[in-house]
């Protein structure tokens, strides 16, 4: 019984090992046949299968969109050769997490195996090649054709219109940089241009007004395919900025001095008989010996000025007279001016001299042309700002005086440069100069008796003249990115003290000057707390000048401080005095 018992359990073993050897072998065939049919996807040394069934681990997952989010994680792949396209796809959206759905028309087969360490954008164009394109809508990527999607893209009921409001930039100048963006289904139209030209006090007339021209700012409106716009409203922001700003000051110095010295003899009478009656003596002296003698050389204020010496014995009368002239003028000239980039600025201070330029006679009327000569200082410039600190400018600065001759033709003598130039931002420089000197001696003798030694003095006269002449123009430029950058503040508070200095010069018994010295004390009394009598003073003050609005205010304020009820009362009176003090025609009732 034992012997047959153990035949029975070893027959039993062999039969179970059989089974299982055949289920193994059966499940490693499954496998092999598992990694032949899909792609291998490649993350470092390990390799993991990727086909259609493929299934992520929800922590995996997270890892993956997280990597997506943070701008595109790198990935690797290998396909079989002659991987279908669709299957591709179909592992990009697994390993991307991404909607891709692609038409019923995207066929082919993968011209490659591998790709190593790209992006989603990388590996869908490699996948797709040139023959078919993708577009995100939404969550979804949509796959087309080639010719699919020209069609979709150019289907005119895709357009959509925008207005775009402009603030620095043209709409004439808008649609030129616009145009080359948007299709060639797609248009464009602008608002009518504002007027370029500010009228002066001369052209203004009754049709200058506008009438029912277009009052809000310029206005483009686009038509076209929603990325053909998208493109020109990034665009549009680039070109639609603030503009800079660049401050010119410019300085104009003349120096002018002039230097005259004239010694003569000036004769008198000689028994009765003046000597200018004896004509033509002295050859080669057109008005011969007259009074004055040799000492007509010497300028016309003799008479007032330099030093006289005579002799006078019997009858007859000798003048020496001697003088020496300086005159030292300067002159400076300092415009400042703002103007935005590329754009004209120009100052002008100064008189226009009006003179009659040309007459016209008819037989019944007579027409004259009037001109004008304008003299002064003016500056004129037109600036490029670089991007590197550094302006071009082209500029002409010109200072000038001007007076009418009697035959009223006028009569000009200016400074005047205009030049192209390159200065940086902040600095100062010379950008023209002119140094004249002018020398002149003058010699009047009557001829042999002049080069007599010493009294051949009393024969001749001599004058020397010297004039020196300089010209500087300097200019100072600064870029202007922000308006507070010109000091408004500081150059009202220069205001301010030319204006405090000014009222200070007034006669002490006049009224403004009284009114001005009880605000002072007010303002004194209010900063140490004594508001009595700082209202005391500001009383005395609007008694002297009604309309002070200094004092009102600052009457105002205390009273608000002290009795807010009353500040309601005191605003009235206020408006009140001012109405009357300002309305020429204003009665009372």
């Amino acid at each position: 019984m034992y012997q047959v018992k153990n035949s029975n359990s070893k027959v039993k073993n062999i039969v179970s090992l059989f089974v299982w050897t055949f289920i193994l072998a059966a499940i490693a065939a499954i496998a092999a046949g598992d990694v032949e049919q899909g792609p291998v996807v490649e993350q470092g040394p390990i390799l993991a299968q990727a086909n259609e069934n493929i299934e992520v681990p929800a922590n995996d997952a997270n890892e993956a969109a997280a990597e997506v989010s943070a701008g595109g994680s790198l990935q690797s792949f290998k396909f079989n050769k002659e991987q279908p396209i669709r299957d591709a796809i179909r592992v990009l959206a697994a390993k991307y997490h991404k909607n891709i759905v692609p038409s019923s028309k995207v066929e082919g087969i993968l011209a490659f195996t591998t790709l190593t360490d790209v992006t989603f954008e990388e590996a869908m164009d490699a996948v797709l090649g040139s023959n078919f394109k993708y577009e995100q809508a939404g969550n979804l990527i949509k796959v087309y054709t080639k010719e699919e999607y020209k069609k979709i893209m150019e289907d005119k009921e895709r357009m959509i219109h925008k207005v775009f409001t402009l603030y620095y930039i043209s709409a004439a100048d808008a649609v030129k940089l616009i145009s080359p963006v948007l299709s060639g289904a797609g248009s464009i139209q602008a608002s009518s241009p504002a007027e370029k030209v500010v009228p002066t006090g001369e052209s203004i007339s009754s049709g200058s007004s506008g009438g029912d021209s277009m009052a809000l700012n310029d206005t483009i409106v686009i038509l076209d395919y929603p990325e053909k716009v998208a493109k020109a409203e990034i665009l549009l922001k680039e070109l639609d900025v603030r503009p800079t700003q660049v401050l010119v000051e410019a300085t104009i110095l003349t120096a002018t001095l002039t230097e005259e010295t004239a010694l003569g003899v000036d004769w008198n009478t000689l028994n009765g008989v003046t000597i200018d009656t004896i004509a033509n003596v002295g050859a080669g002296i057109a008005d011969g010996l007259s009074t004055g003698g040799f000492a007509s050389a010497v300028a016309t204020t003799v008479s007032s000025g330099g030093l006289n010496v005579g002799i006078t014995n019997d009858h007859v009368a000798v003048m020496i007279r001697a003088l020496e002239s300086i005159t030292d003028v300067t002159v400076i000239a300092n415009p400042k001016i703002l103007a935005l980039n590329k754009q004209l600025g120009q100052v002008y201070i100064g008189k226009k001299i009006g003179y009659v330029s040309s007459t016209t006679q008819n037989q019944n009327t007579t027409t004259q042309e009037v001109k004008y000569l304008e003299t002064g200082t003016k500056l004129s410039f037109r600036p490029y700002i670089g991007n590197d600190g550094y302006i071009r400018m082209d500029i002409n600065p010109k200072d000038s005086i001007g007076t009418l001759k009697a035959n009223n033709i006028p009569d000009e003598s200016s400074t005047e440069l205009a030049t192209n130039i390159m200065v940086k931002d902040g600095q100062t420089i010379v950008i023209g100069g002119l140094f004249r000197n002018v020398v002149e001696a003058d010699r009047d003798q009557v001829p042999l008796l002049g080069d007599l030694p010493f009294i051949g003095s009393a024969f001749r006269g001599t004058s020397d003249y010297s004039a020196r002449q300089e010209v500087i123009v300097m200019l100072t430029t600064r870029i202007i990115n922000e308006p507070q950058d010109t000091e408004p503040d500081a150059r009202t508070a220069d205001i301010a003290r030319k204006r405090y200095g000014a009222r200070m010069a007034l006669q002490g018994i006049g009224r403004a000057k009284l009114a001005e010295d009880h605000y002072i004390k007010a303002v004194s009394f209010h900063a140490d707390g004594n508001d009595v009598k700082a209202l005391c003073e500001l009383n005395n003050a609007l008694n002297l000048r009604p309309t002070y609005l200094e004092a009102l205010r600052l009457k105002e304020k205390i009273t608000r401080e002290i009795s807010p009820d009353e500040a309601g009362r005191i605003e009235r009176i206020m408006l009140s005095v001012v109405e009357q003090q300002d309305a020429p025609k204003w009665r009372r009732n």
